[in-house]
């Protein structure tokens, strides 16, 4: 590229990247947030950790590439796989079966016969809730791919293979893993002239936190005029990255530079940041190509992303057998990396529920205990710790299991503290969500080993709060910390003071910890909450509550007052009336097992109050019998929720949700599905395994199965 046009594609750049840093002009050329990062970002297909040791390299795109169906038919699943991925996974999505045979044609996936996958995925990557890249198809002009357009001789494939068929697929998948309504999906299928999907609303992946990649093969082949990558461009409203993948075969740099150099001007005359997401040597040891990247992506400020292919030992581009071009690849290309991006973090993790109960939670020393643990968060729990508050603890990655067994040999009061976290680090220090249960050992003092106290717990802000601490230890103090939960610590050696004040500025809920450590071992964990008003606060208020007849939240029983988002509540043997800012709802179960789960959700870009139905005991759901003379016996209910009131509201089984603005409804979790019954109004059902929706009237009902 000569310097003349590198420095025009400089200028072109730096005045998109100012419209998109005013928030005026998106890489798409719609209001969206900035796409580029300070890049490249570093990546790899293969061994990560392998090709960290040959290079250097902290990758922070991991490549997979995925066959027909993997991930929900046959190999890890995508919610197993993904953390696996982590920071940010990039997944090519292939048509080659499992069989090794063509599973599905681009004119299928176009005709919605892959829409069930995609659906799947587009579920996978909303759970996922941070950066992830998804390559559909990628070097769709090398005949060597079965989606391709062109045979190696030049030829045309049939219409089902053709450029065109693959437009249309390629942006059919990605109107699904964005997500949307399905009635705004399904008109711009119809648009395209695509048929509908035929199911119900999809969860919003939004962009830029998914980034759906379009990269056909630098040159590519064969070389003829139907098999240009410009002919199977799907349309800038349906890509978010473009790309261009490039390999070196021969020496000396004999790589079709020219063509990736085209791809990228492609990439800018669309508005579009660009992506190298495959290039490597293959047989060839040639510094002189990686040499030729740096200075590619130093020129392309545009450049967001390069993942080399690939990490694992043995293959044709492995940098092990090539030590000229590896360490030209430590010198240059290991330098340039950016960090992650603030859109790959992902969206917030919210609590849904965390308890734990102690069973005993008394008796004689030594004390075996069972506790139960009840642990959900709106993402992913990928750690644990629990501290049993005589100064062992354990922890695991991964959810915690649904019991964790612990004795406890000495006479005491003690307080058990667990943590969960979505995502990494996993210290103390940056703990957002834990609960803490009491137990008592023998004679106990009634004084946990280490007891923790805020005063005032709750005000408006600024709020002086004085913390006040008493330890009752069986070593000595070797130092502490109190993690205060605005970004503030205060820590020190020896015994902590007695008191600690500290003024909370802004409004909040703030989950303060203090640890302590003692010698020759041991750490004790306590807490204690603030609340903050006034101010401006992200939280959205508690829901207000009165009851009738007994109701518990979180195991006790209630009298009224507010219900923290997150609690679960149960109202088998009463009624509650909730308020919230979405209105004002009455449920109740009527003598069947009614507890659910109060969780603060949206619906169509509006904020909604949901009543996830949790517990019952689903083992009573055996193989269906019949009486003696055939008749089938009606199926047994496990848990239900009655419903009334006005404003927004969402109940969610097993099989099936129910949002409603204004109605009086029952749903219920039986052994054949979940049943949504209308005694007055409509109900919008969600059917979840066959996702589709259906409106129900006054008088009738809607059965989601299995």
């Amino acid at each position: 590229m000569s310097a003349a046009r590198r420095a025009a594609v400089a200028i072109s750049f730096l005045a998109l990247s100012a419209l998109v840093a005013l928030g005026v002009v998106s890489s798409g050329g719609t209001a969206r947030s900035a796409v580029a990062a300070s890049g490249p970002l570093p990546g790899v297909s293969g061994n990560v950790a392998r090709f960290r040791s040959l290079t250097g390299q902290d990758s922070q795109v991991d490549q997979v590439f995925l066959s027909w169906g993997q991930g929900v038919t046959f190999g890890s699943p995508f919610a197993a796989l993904l953390p696996t991925l982590a920071p940010i996974p990039m997944l090519h999505l292939g048509t080659v079966g499992r069989d090794g045979r063509e599973g599905i044609t681009p004119g299928a996936i176009a005709a919605g016969q892959g829409d069930a996958y995609f659906a799947a995925l587009n579920e996978a990557i909303a759970e996922w809730g941070k950066g992830i890249y998804i390559r559909p198809m990628a070097e769709m002009n090398n005949s060597g791919n079965l989606y391709a357009g062109y045979d190696a001789d030049g030829k045309p494939r049939d219409a089902a293979h053709s450029p065109a068929s693959y437009r249309k697929a390629f942006a059919r998948i990605y109107l699904i893993l964005h997500g949307g309504t399905a009635s705004t999906i399904d008109a711009k299928l119809r648009a395209l002239g695509l048929p509908p999907l035929g199911g119900g609303d999809l969860t919003v992946n939004p962009f830029p936190r998914l980034r759906v990649v379009w990269s056909p093969l630098a040159g590519g082949l064969p070389r003829v005029p139907g098999n240009a990558p410009e002919t199977y461009y799907p349309g800038a409203a349906y890509v978010d990255v473009d790309g261009g993948d490039i390999y070196d075969e021969a020496l000396t740099d004999t790589a079709p530079w020219s063509d990736l150099e085209a791809l990228y001007r492609l990439a800018l005359s669309h508005r579009k940041p660009f992506s190298v997401p495959e290039w490597g040597l293959l047989s060839v040891d040639d510094p002189a190509f990686v040499e030729h990247m740096c200075s590619f992506l130093r020129a392309s400020a545009a450049t967001e992303m390069q993942a080399y292919f690939e990490g694992n030992p043995g293959s044709r581009p492995d940098l092990a057998s090539k030590p000229r071009s590896r360490a030209a690849y430590s010198q240059c290309l290991t330098p340039l990396a950016g960090p992650v991006p603030t859109w790959a973090a992902g969206v917030e993790a919210k609590l849904i529920a965390l308890t734990l109960t102690p069973s005993p939670a008394s008796g004689t020393s030594p004390l075996p205990v069972q506790f139960a643990v009840v642990a959900k968060l709106s993402v992913p729990i990928e750690h644990w710790q629990l501290y049993f508050g005589d100064g062992s603890q354990i922890e695991k990655d991964g959810p915690p299991p649904a019991t964790v067994k612990h004795s406890y040999a000495q006479d005491g009061s003690y307080q058990a503290t667990l943590v969960v976290y979505p995502s990494p680090p996993f210290k103390l220090e940056g703990a957002r969500f834990l609960t803490t249960a009491d137990l008592t050992a023998g004679a106990g003092t009634g004084t946990p080993l280490v007891a923790f106290k805020a005063a005032p717990a709750g005000g408006r802000g600024p709020l002086a709060v004085s913390f006040q601490t008493d330890l009752s230890l069986p070593g000595a103090v070797s130092d502490w910390e109190v993690v205060l939960g605005d970004g503030f610590t205060r820590s020190g050696t020896g015994p902590p003071p007695h008191f600690i004040g500290h003024t909370y500025e802004t409004a909040g809920s703030y989950p303060v910890i203090l640890i302590v450590d003692v010698s020759p071992g041991g750490r004790f964990v306590a807490s204690a909450d603030v609340e903050v008003t006034g101010g401006t606060s992200s939280q959205p208020p508690p829901a207000n509550a009165t009851r009738t007849g007994t109701v518990l939240v979180n195991g006790k029983p209630f009298t009224g007052g507010k219900v923290p988002y997150g609690s679960k509540v149960d109202v088998t043997k009463g009624t509650v009336t909730l308020k919230t800012d979405t209105g004002t709802l009455n449920v109740y179960g009527a003598g069947v097992p009614a507890a659910f789960i109060l969780v603060r959700g949206t619906d169509s870009g509006k904020p909604i109050v949901e009543l996830r139905l949790t517990g019952g005991n689903f083992k009573v759901c055996g193989k269906r019998k019949t009486s003696a003379a055939g008749a089938t016996k009606p199926p047994k209910t496990v848990r239900r929720l009655w419903g009334k009131g006005k404003g927004r509201f969402r109940t969610r089984g097993r099989y099936a949700a129910a949002v409603v603005r204004g109605t009086w409804w029952l749903t219920a979790d039986r052994c054949d599905g979940t049943l949504v019954s209308v005694k007055q109004g409509i109900v919008q059902v969600s059917d979840l395994p066959h996702k589709r929706t259906v409106r129900v009237r006054a008088g009738r009902s809607y059965l989601a199965k299995p």
